[in-house]
């Protein structure tokens, strides 16, 4: 989604610091580097991975506004709220393009298969 400031993308990746995330090298689009959030893409679990006993959890948490900050905290794509009327509002990470399902393994074994076509 191209109007996501930078600044709202840290908003919504505050949310997840310290899952893993994929750093693009802007000077040098061939190489992603994996590493803990500080860059561009992060990598998420889609919803569809949530477990019974992960739902359970959250289910017997104190307060219910607790759930989605739970689900956040183990790595889980959720809607996102940036600012009253923003159109990336209730939007998953991964649909506004800052979010990546794929495992760091699927990444570089995509970016290799990549880099040996081109050379």
């Amino acid at each position: 989604m191209d109007n996501i400031k930078a600044t709202e993308q840290l908003i919504v990746f505050s949310r997840y610091i310290g899952q893993q995330v994929v750093i693009n090298d802007l000077l040098n689009s061939d190489e992603e580097i994996i590493g803990t959030l500080i860059g561009i893409k992060e990598i998420l679990k889609p919803l569809k991975r949530l477990t019974s006993a992960i739902i359970s959890t959250a289910n017997n948490l104190p307060v219910q506004a607790f759930i989605t900050p739970y689900y956040q905290s183990l790595g889980f794509d959720m809607p996102v709220f940036i600012a009253p009327g923003h159109p990336g509002n209730c939007k998953y990470v991964v649909e506004l393009n800052m979010a990546d399902y794929r495992s760091a393994e699927e990444i570089e074994l995509q970016n290799r298969a990549l880099l040996r076509v081109h050379a």
